[in-house]
């Protein structure tokens, strides 16, 4: 029986192997219709190529006004010259975030005390999939002008947030 089966399997082995190499066309050799098909899947992805890098303006975000925001802690700077200063501030119900100061303000500043931040207009570049940008994630690029002690109308959800224009060049 086992003879019998091993045969079987044999034969059939003997079979498929020999269908194989009956092709009628040599698999080196590409047909016609490979090539038209590559050669237009090649030009289309070039051209489209093309399309998106001519309309690849880069975005910007140009950020102005003033905020409101919380001081948290004031730190020395240590890493550039002695007397400046580094506020550790949040938005209203925001995660903390760094401000930097030109001067030393220890003792202007109170800490737990909200205050109206005015600074220099900026501009950074965006990344393709940034939609909404937020000043706090750049915080090395405000340099901060003046501030004053926040108004009750500018307190919690009616804080000032600095204005925010996406421009495309």
């Amino acid at each position: 029986m086992k003879k019998i089966v091993a045969r079987v399997l044999c034969l059939a082995l003997v079979l498929s192997l020999s269908g194989c190499g009956m092709s009628a066309q040599n698999s080196d050799a590409p047909d016609a219709n490979y090539k038209e098909g590559y050669t237009a899947g090649y030009e289309a992805g070039y051209h489209d190529g093309k399309q998106q890098a001519a309309g690849n303006e880069k975005r910007f975000a140009q950020f102005s006004g003033s905020f409101t925001a919380t001081v948290e802690q004031l730190l020395p700077d240590y890493y550039a010259l002695p007397g400046k200063t580094i506020a550790v501030v949040h938005f209203f119900q925001d995660r903390p975030f760094l401000l930097h100061f030109q001067k030393d303000l220890t003792g202007e500043l109170l800490e737990g005390t909200s205050y109206v931040f005015e600074f220099e207009p900026f501009e950074v570049e965006l990344s393709e999939d940034e939609e909404n940008p937020d000043i706090s994630d750049y915080m090395y690029s405000i340099n901060v002008t003046g501030y004053r002690v926040a108004e009750d109308d500018e307190l919690g959800s009616d804080s000032k947030m600095p204005t925010v224009e996406i421009v495309s060049r």
